[in-house]
Order: C-alpha cells, then sequence, then structure tokens
C-alpha cells in the first residue's frame, strides 16, 4: 500500500466504517488508538496538543452551528 499518509488515514478508517457495527465507537477506538501511536512514535506531548488542536476545531464548528 502506498500514497500520502493522508490518503492511508481515510482507506483504513473508510475499510473499518464498513466493518463496523457501531461506527461511533469504532471511530471513537481508531481516535484513542491512533493517538497513543502517536505518543509512542513521538511524545505525549506532540500528540496532545494534535488532539488539542482537533478539539478547538470540534468547538468552533460547534459553536458556529449552535441555535438556541
Amino acid at each position: 500500500m502506498s500514497g500520502a499518509p493522508q490518503e492511508l488515514a481515510e482507506q483504513a478508517i473508510a475499510e473499518v466504517l464498513l466493518k463496523a457495527r457501531n461506527r461511533d465507537a469504532a471511530c471513537a477506538a481508531l481516535m484513542r488508538i491512533a493517538g497513543h501511536a502517536l505518543a509512542r512514535l513521538t511524545s505525549h506531548d506532540q500528540a496532545a496538543s494534535v488532539h488539542a488542536s482537533l478539539a478547538r476545531q470540534h468547538a468552533m464548528r460547534a459553536a458556529r452551528c449552535w441555535r438556541p
């Protein structure tokens, strides 16, 4: 398998989601396991930084979509 990291990740996720009954739980497990792998490959600080950046992006999107 070859390709850019983004493409490889998208293919891996698509494959898991096709097989998973509970797609939400599968996504959460993928994120958790990927975070652990990133921490082992780089550092816990780097993994935390990536997760924090993603969390900020999701929070900003949620705030824009929020309606009273």
